[in-house]
């Protein structure tokens, strides 16, 4: 059995946040999980020139940006073999929030890729754990919006710095039927029912050393609930 990783491009401001990306590989290997990277065969809202924060005149494929991070170990998500996956790490970046969704446009009121709703209705409803960094519990969020489930989830704290408004996504979460904890950089939220755990990450301002410290606790989490 293997943990998945999905992921939703290359590139913080238009695909997976990558450090957060290898920080739970690295994680994940540190613990002797084997894991597997996956994401959708779709094309990308769009393309940020990640100096200068602009949109370029390009198009480029989810899968296919992915790959970079996954060095080409990668499979389709709609060719992920469930049967043989344990559990799910899903990492954060404006991927998750443009890409697997339209959170960033049109937050609560926007939706879900359905190949990423049903993987992740697949796993809450199987009790297989899923990991969820930064920005992405989002997807969990919308997705179990109008279920039977109702999460626990984090997306950061209101009382440390961090260059977005936590406290206006905790209420958007909140709309969706979900609960929000507020979890410092130095924390995980854990939903013991549901077995989702939740880290912050990059939604606080924090070094790469925090962001590497908050997966790894995410992760060994992961492991209890695989023992």
């Amino acid at each position: 059995m293997k943990t998945a990783i999905l992921l939703s491009g290359s590139g913080v401001y238009d695909g997976s946040e990558i450090h957060e990306s290898v920080m739970a590989m690295l994680a994940l290997s540190q613990n002797k999980l084997e894991y597997i990277s996956t994401a959708p065969d779709i094309n990308q809202h769009h393309v940020i020139n990640h100096i200068n924060g602009e949109e370029i005149n390009q198009q480029r494929n989810v899968l296919q940006e992915s790959a970079r991070i996954a060095r080409g170990q990668i499979v389709p998500l709609s060719q992920l073999d469930l049967k043989n996956i344990s559990s799910i790490v899903i990492v954060g970046g404006f991927g998750a929030a443009k890409n697997l969704s339209n959170w960033a446009f049109k937050g609560p009121n926007g939706s879900v890729l359905k190949e990423v709703k049903d993987l992740i209705l697949y796993f809450i409803r199987n009790k297989k754990p899923i990991v969820s960094l930064c920005i992405s519990p989002t997807l969990i969020a919308k997705s179990t919006e109008g279920t039977e489930y109702h999460p626990k989830l984090t997306l950061g704290s209101t009382n440390e710095n961090s260059e977005y408004n936590i406290s206006e996504i905790n209420e958007a979460i909140s709309s969706t039927g979900a609960f929000t904890e507020d979890k410092s950089i130095s924390e995980i939220c854990v939903d013991e029912e549901l077995k989702i755990i939740t880290a912050p990450c990059y939604m606080m301002d924090a070094n790469i050393e925090g962001i590497y410290l908050n997966t790894k606790m995410a992760i060994d989490k992961l492991c209890h609930f695989l023992d």
